[in-house]
């Protein structure tokens, strides 16, 4: 299962801006993705779900792989 939890980079750690639901010293894989582009990549997936439906999953690559998710 993957999530999008916002976080702050302070003191040279990531801390969570909401609560996560993690056993302790559970390894997780962190992909940063500034807030601005997160909002950016909101509105596209909000203006592609009006046209094809395509941005309402949570896949982050569409304009990268968009050939073989429509075909």
């Amino acid at each position: 299962m993957s999530e999008a939890i916002p976080a702050v980079y302070e003191d040279g750690m990531f801390k969570p801006l909401q609560k996560v639901n993690l056993p302790e010293h559970k390894h997780v894989h962190l992909i940063l993705l500034p807030e601005e582009e997160a909002e950016l990549l909101k509105s596209q997936k909000r203006a592609l779900s009006k046209v094809t439906g395509i941005g309402s999953g949570d896949r982050t690559d569409v304009a990268r792989r968009h050939d073989q998710y429509l075909y």
